[in-house]
C-alpha cells in the first residue's frame, strides 16, 4: 500500500514537470526570442551643458552621427521597434579625454520594455568636435518669391515682427550664415493683411542650411515663425515724364526738345502719396539739375535714376527700369526736327518679288530756314524717297533723298535701316502674328 502511495506521487510530479516543459514550448514556439539589427539610428547628445559652460559648442563629426543597434526580444517586441522609439545618447560627460584628436563619446542606447542587457550599439563610442561658440545679429528679410498680388496691385513695404534676430551658434555654421529670410505668399491678395512665417537661414553661397546644421543653432526669439506684414500699393499707369534742364547751349543753337525713354512709366504707393502726387500734377519732373546744356552745339544724352526722383511713399512698379535716357536735341538757330512716318517714304526700284520692313516707324528730319518760313512748313511738304536699284536680299542702311519747297534746307544727311525679303516671308511672318 505505502508503494502503491509513493508511486503516485511520483507520476503527480512527473507530470507537473512534463506540463511546465509543455507550457514553455508552447510560449517559445507562438511567441519566440529573437535578434534584430536596426541601422542608422540618429544620436542625440545628453547634457550638453557640460561643454557649453565653457562658451563652447558639441558637434557630430560628419558622417559619423548615427549608430547600428542590436536588439532581442521576443517576436512580439521585436515586430514593433522602430528607429525613432529607439533612444541613442551620446553623454558629454563621459568624455574621457577632451585633448583626444578625435575626441570620443560613448554612447548609450535603449527601448521601452528591454532590458540593457538585451540591447547594444556599433560603434559604441562616436567622434566629435568642438568649436567656440558665437553670436551674430542678422535682419529678417521678406521674400515673395514668384507670387504676385491681384492686379492693379503692388507690393509695397513688407515688414518682419521681430525685425531681427540673434542667432547663437557653432562659429563655423553661424560664420557661413548669408541671410535670414521669411517667405510668404501673396497670390491673389488685394489688401494689406499680416502672415506668418517660418524663418529660413541660406548661407552666403545662398543654398539653405540643412535639417541637421539647424539643430546647432538657437535663436533669441521664442519661436522662428514670425509675423510679416504686407502692404499692399495701388498701380497708377502711364504717368509721363517731364524734362527740365538748365545752362544754355553754344551761341547760334538752342534746344528743340528734350524727351525721355520712357516717356512714361507705372508707379504704386499708398493711397495718400498717389493723392498727393496727382494734386502736384500726376507726373515725375526730371529737374533741370540733371540735365545741363551749357555749351552744347549737338544732341546730349544722359541716364538718370527715375527711382531717386519718386517722392516718399511711391515706387516704381514691377518691371519697370530705374534707368532712363534723356534725349535733349540741340538744333542751330532757324531749324527744326521733323518727324516723318516711314510709310511716307516713296520706294523707287524695288526687287521684283521683295518687300521690305523698317527698323522704326518714323525718321526724323532737320530743315534750316527762316523763323516765318519753318511755321509755315507743314509735315507733307517734306517728301522723301528710296533707290533700292542696287540691292538685294538683306539688311541695309539706305539714304534718303529729301525734297523740300524752295527756300528750305536739309540739314544733315538722312538714312533709314530696313531689310529686304522675299515677299512670302512677309506674308508668313504676319499670318504667325495674328495667330499669335
Amino acid at each position: 500500500m505505502e508503494k502503491n502511495l509513493v508511486n503516485k506521487f511520483t507520476l503527480k510530479i512527473l507530470s507537473l514537470l512534463i506540463a511546465i516543459f509543455i507550457w514553455f514550448l508552447v510560449i517559445n514556439i507562438q511567441n519566440p526570442v529573437r535578434t534584430r539589427v536596426i541601422t542608422d539610428v540618429p544620436v542625440t547628445f545628453a547634457n550638453e551643458s557640460y561643454i557649453e559652460s565653457t562658451n563652447q559648442v558639441p558637434l557630430m563629426a560628419e558622417g559619423k552621427d548615427t549608430v547600428n543597434v542590436q536588439v532581442r526580444a521576443e517576436a512580439s517586441i521585436i515586430n514593433k521597434i522602430n528607429r525613432e522609439n529607439i533612444s541613442a545618447v551620446a553623454d558629454l560627460t563621459q568624455i574621457v579625454n577632451m585633448d583626444s584628436n578625435p575626441i570620443m563619446v560613448p554612447v548609450y542606447v535603449s527601448y521601452p520594455g528591454i532590458d540593457s542587457q538585451n540591447i547594444e550599439c556599433t560603434p559604441q563610442n562616436i567622434p566629435i568636435e568642438i568649436e567656440n561658440r558665437v553670436s551674430k545679429e542678422f535682419t529678417i528679410a521678406v521674400n515673395t518669391g514668384e507670387t504676385k498680388p491681384e492686379k492693379g496691385f503692388e507690393i509695397g513695404k513688407t515688414e518682419t515682427s521681430p525685425d531681427r534676430v540673434t542667432i547663437i551658434g557653432p562659429e563655423s555654421i553661424v560664420n557661413k550664415i548669408g541671410n535670414v529670410v521669411a517667405r510668404v505668399d501673396v497670390n491673389g491678395m488685394s489688401a494689406s493683411t499680416t502672415k506668418q512665417s517660418e524663418l529660413r537661414i541660406f548661407d552666403k553661397n545662398l543654398d539653405e542650411l540643412s535639417e541637421k546644421q539647424m539643430s546647432y543653432l538657437k535663436f533669441d526669439i521664442p519661436s522662428t515663425t514670425v509675423d510679416v506684414n504686407v502692404d499692399l500699393w495701388k498701380i497708377r499707369q502711364d504717368v509721363p515724364v517731364e524734362v527740365q534742364w538748365q545752362g544754355e547751349p553754344r551761341y547760334g543753337y538752342y534746344v528743340f526738345q528734350a524727351s525721355s525713354t520712357p516717356n512714361t512709366i507705372n508707379i504704386a504707393g499708398t493711397d495718400e502719396a498717389l493723392k498727393e502726387f496727382e494734386e502736384n500734377g500726376n507726373q515725375l519732373i526730371v529737374p533741370e539739375y540733371l540735365v545741363d546744356v551749357s555749351g552744347k552745339s549737338e544732341d546730349y544724352e544722359v541716364k538718370i535714376d527715375l527711382d531717386k526722383l519718386l517722392p516718399e511713399g511711391i515706387e516704381l512698379a514691377t518691371d519697370v527700369s530705374e534707368t532712363a535716357l534723356i534725349t535733349v536735341k540741340i538744333l542751330p538757330l532757324n531749324s527744326k526736327e521733323y518727324e516723318i512716318p516711314v510709310n511716307r517714304i516713296a520706294v523707287n526700284n524695288k526687287p521684283a518679288g521683295t518687300d521690305l520692313v523698317f527698323d522704326r516707324e518714323k525718321v526724323s528730319v532737320r530743315i534750316l530756314g527762316t523763323q516765318d518760313d519753318l511755321q509755315n512748313l507743314e509735315e507733307d511738304q517734306i517728301a522723301l524717297s528710296i533707290d533700292l536699284n542696287s540691292y538685294k536680299e538683306g539688311e541695309y542702311e539706305v539714304p534718303v533723298m529729301v525734297t523740300l519747297p524752295e527756300g528750305y534746307t536739309s540739314l544733315e544727311e538722312v538714312n533709314v535701316k530696313l531689310k529686304l525679303v522675299k515677299a512670302a516671308e512677309v506674308t508668313e511672318k504676319n499670318e504667325t502674328e495674328e495667330n499669335e
